[in-house]
Parts: structure tokens; C-alpha cells; sequence
């Protein structure tokens, strides 16, 4: 098998893994009237009649979890935030999923400002 053939299959899971997240919430959804959309604001989003949810998917099977790896993201979420506060834009409640080969641990279950602040909004040469 050439390095293209596995680059293929990893690829491939990375779909099955955002496939499998998108039947989860599909699932998980408490009114009829309630939906999944697949690729639009973000990998998944789920439309309610109170709230909007969009989801990143992240998988890296073979790959330490890095702050890096979703800090574009966490940026994004951060930006449209801001747009939020403004009146600018409609509130979404983000959340991204991720699958990693390890390095979970770094990341905690909640964050606070001086976290954000060290891994995602701050750059070192």
C-alpha cells in the first residue's frame, strides 16, 4: 500500500467519523420539527426551534492533540462571538468534537480566559 492509499483511508475515516457524529445527533433530537444539516455552517449544525448548534468535526486517528490543531477554529467561534455581542450576527452555540491518537488530556473540560488566551489567541515566534 503507497503513502496516497492510507492518506485515502484516513481521509475516509475522518468522513465516517463526522458521518457516525451526524447520525448521534440525528438521533438526539427531541422534536420532529427539529433538524440536522450536514456541511453548512460548520460540519454539522442542528436547527431548533430556540437555538442554532453548529459542530466541528475533528479526527487525527494517528495524530497527538495539539492546542493548534483547532485553534482556526476556536478563532472562528471567537470572531462570530464578537459579531454576536454586536447584534451583528445570530447567537450559535459552537461545539467541536475530535478524535486523537492521544494528548486528550491537555485540553480540559472547561476553560477559562488565561487558557484561551495562552493556547488559542496568543502566537510565539
Amino acid at each position: 500500500m503507497s503513502d496516497s492509499d492510507r492518506s485515502a483511508v484516513d481521509t475516509l475515516k475522518g468522513y465516517f467519523y463526522q458521518f457516525d457524529q451526524s447520525i448521534l445527533k440525528l438521533l438526539s433530537l427531541e422534536s420532529p420539527e427539529d433538524s440536522v444539516a450536514i456541511e453548512c455552517l460548520e460540519d454539522i449544525d442542528i436547527k431548533t426551534a430556540t437555538e442554532v448548534s453548529a459542530i466541528q468535526c475533528k479526527y487525527y486517528a494517528k495524530t497527538e492533540y495539539n492546542h493548534s490543531v483547532i485553534k482556526d477554529a476556536v478563532k472562528h467561534m471567537l470572531n462570530h462571538y464578537k459579531k454576536v455581542t454586536k447584534g451583528e450576527k445570530q447567537k450559535i452555540n459552537y461545539q467541536i468534537n475530535g478524535h486523537y491518537k492521544s494528548g486528550h488530556e491537555k485540553l480540559p473540560n472547561e476553560l477559562d480566559i488565561d487558557f484561551l488566551k495562552k493556547h488559542f489567541l496568543t502566537y510565539t515566534v
